[in-house]
């Protein structure tokens, strides 16, 4: 009987080392560089351009079999994206003066940040360069869940407009608090330790209007333990 809670527990000890290896997890943040899909300037007269942010998590890699794995994150999410009146407003005589009276700048460039717990899960497959590198490639889906706004105006976009002098652009329409789309893209990992990664993400969930999709382009690193 000794022997063989001996024995028990010695594969439990190496299951659990193994685990241990096969699980990894700590901190991540980088650079998010976000905007819209969709033609809004022949619709409405403006332009989206894109706007730079950050974000910061958590982050777990798991690997299901060796070179396969998966991973998951958690993280605050600044995204968004510039608007900036076309050529056809600027020039638009009607539209000057209804903007003077509004007492709203023409050449004014507005900022649009949206905030978002960002929820990506990836699978990807690792290639070993040497003992201390390694990259991988890897594809997978992300939800978001809008938390808070602001823009120039000092407005919130996931609430409505009740005013379209505090609302300019997205004639009364607020921003969707929920996206979810695909994403692919590449981690690089050094003494198994540390890790960059850079993805591209295409939101599937209609923005705010017709052909407006969330797209974003990041760049992290990542300690894992």
């Amino acid at each position: 009987m000794k022997k063989f809670l001996l024995a028990l527990a010695i594969t439990l000890g190496f299951s659990s080392a193994h685990a241990q290896d096969d699980f990894m997890w700590g901190l991540t943040g980088g650079l998010n560089v976000s905007g819209f899909s969709g033609d809004y300037k022949s619709k409405n007269g403006f332009n989206h351009s894109a706007k730079a942010g950050f974000n910061v998590g958590l982050k777990a890699e798991y690997t299901v079999a060796d070179p396969f794995f998966v991973e998951g994150s958690v993280v605050l999410s600044g995204k968004g994206f510039k608007l900036n009146y076309s050529d056809e407003v600027l020039n638009n005589e009607d539209l000057k003066n209804v903007f003077a009276k509004e007492q709203i700048s023409l050449d004014e460039e507005n900022k649009v940040d949206l905030w978002y717990l960002h929820i990506p899960i990836n699978f990807g497959y690792k290639f070993s360069i040497n003992d201390f590198l390694a990259v991988a490639p890897k594809v997978g889906v992300y939800v978001d869940l809008g938390l808070w706004g602001s823009d120039s105006y000092e407005n919130n976009p996931f609430t409505v407009y009740d005013s379209w002098k505090k609302n300019p652009y997205f004639e009364n329409n607020n921003f969707n608090r929920f996206d979810f789309g695909f994403g692919f893209g590449l981690n690089f990992w050094a003494a198994n330790h540390f890790e960059v990664s850079t993805g591209y993400e295409l939101g599937m969930v209609k923005a705010y209007k017709a052909d407006s999709k969330p797209r974003n382009w990041y760049l992290n690193l990542a300690f894992l333990f």
